[in-house]
């Protein structure tokens, strides 16, 4: 039992001593701990410390990366804006070289057409000189013939008066032959005979105009007889005889004469334009006459056409009716040559009355000056119409055969 005391004291005592120890350990763990926790919390502080010191600096960081981002978005948006600007500048100068290229080439283009332009300007100062010295040459001429028909008209003033006072003298004789013997009075009337018998012969001498014997005509062949120029030329030969037939004759006689002669000349002198317009009209109609013709012959060959079914007979109306339409075209242009120069003989006749009228009006001013002396004057008057009407027809034909080629209208088959 002493010995299990012994035991249990010491074992006891060693309890004692472990539990001591224990203790010992639990404060050293206790105290460790403490210091461990304080450890921890000095490092948890300054992790926070630094935590905060690191959150600072991110925010004092972040401020400037933002800026620094905005400044990057804006200088992107910019490269973008700066791209844009310069792919646009290049089209504008892709446009603008192009604008220039096609200006370049509108100016060439003006520049050629300018030249054309002045070229043309040139040749039609050329013609308009010439036309020019044309029309002061005719001017010329005009005065000249004017001055020429003032002298004739003068010369024939101083003739009229003459026979005026010839004819005063003739009545004087044959009032004092009036007394004398029978034999005489049929001496006189054998005169009067004989003066009758050649007027008979001048009247039968003259040429008549009639409109059947001008010698336009309508015919089918291309040769120079059937022109028009020739025909102008063949009345302008028949007027120029004419003319001198009158220039000769009309100023000598007595006032039966000169009433006589103006009685010829002046149904002649319209009896040539009237008929001139007449021949012409009625060619007009022969040929639109023939066209008409050529316009059925049409329509027959094309039902012909239509109606036939051999091949070469059909073939051979086509042929024919190619011609026919060629043959067609040919005559329309020839009427329509012919309208042109039926139109110009009309304005030319309508400048003649009007030159008729301008000579009348200045004849009958003189006349009424006069007054006391219209019978003396009256066969002056017929005499200078009949001179002015023939140089007014001549005129005309001049002008005529001038505008008219030579080649101008042909008569083809």
């Amino acid at each position: 039992l002493v010995a299990a005391l012994k035991t249990l004291q010491e074992k006891i005592h060693r309890l004692e001593i472990e539990r001591i120890q224990a203790e010992n350990d639990l404060n050293c763990l206790s105290r460790e701990a403490a210091q461990y926790r304080r450890a921890l919390q000095q490092e948890s502080n300054e992790k926070n410390r630094v935590h905060q010191e690191l959150m600072e600096e991110k925010k004092d960081v972040s401020v400037p990366l933002r800026a620094a981002q905005s400044r990057c978005s804006l200088l992107e948006k910019q490269l973008d804006y700066m791209r844009k600007m310069v792919l646009k500048a290049e089209l504008e100068k892709n446009l603008v070289l192009e604008q220039q290229t096609h200006l370049q080439k509108e100016d060439d283009q003006n520049q050629m057409e300018l030249c054309a332009k002045l070229e043309k300007l040139e040749v039609l100062e050329k013609q308009c000189w010439t036309l020019i010295s044309t029309q002061k040459t005719a001017e010329e001429k005009i005065k000249h013939l004017e001055q020429k028909l003032l002298e004739e008209q003068h010369q024939r003033k101083l003739i009229q008066d003459k026979a005026a006072q010839l004819q005063t003298g003739l009545e004087m004789n044959r009032i004092l032959l009036s007394s004398l013997s029978p034999e005489k009075e049929v001496k006189k009337k054998s005169r009067k005979k004989k003066v009758l018998k050649n007027n008979s012969t001048v009247k039968r001498t003259q040429p008549s105009f009639q409109g059947g014997m001008l010698p336009f005509v309508a015919g089918k062949s291309a040769s120079s007889s059937h022109s028009v120029v020739a025909n102008v030329q063949s009345v302008l030969h028949m007027m120029k005889y004419r003319s001198a037939c009158m220039t000769s004759q009309c100023p000598e006689g007595t006032e039966k004469r000169t009433s006589r002669w103006t009685g010829i000349c002046k149904p002649v002198s319209c009896s040539t334009t009237s008929s001139a317009t007449e021949t012409l009209s009625d060619l007009l109609l022969g040929m639109q006459d023939e066209l008409g013709q050529m316009s059925f012959e049409h329509q027959e060959l094309s039902k012909q056409i239509e109606e036939s079914q051999n091949q070469d007979i059909r073939e051979d109306l086509e042929r024919e009716l190619d011609c026919l339409v060629k043959q067609m075209e040919i005559k329309g242009e020839q009427i329509s040559k012919l309208k042109k120069h039926q139109d110009h003989v009309y304005k030319l006749k309508q400048r003649a009355q009007n030159l008729k009228r301008n000579t009348a009006y200045s004849t009958s001013r003189p006349n009424e000056l006069k007054g006391s002396k219209e019978t003396v004057i009256s066969p002056s008057i017929s005499s200078t119409n009949k001179t002015t009407n023939s140089l007014r027809l001549l005129k005309s034909a001049q002008k005529l055969q001038s505008v008219l080629k030579k080649d101008d209208i042909v008569w083809e088959s």
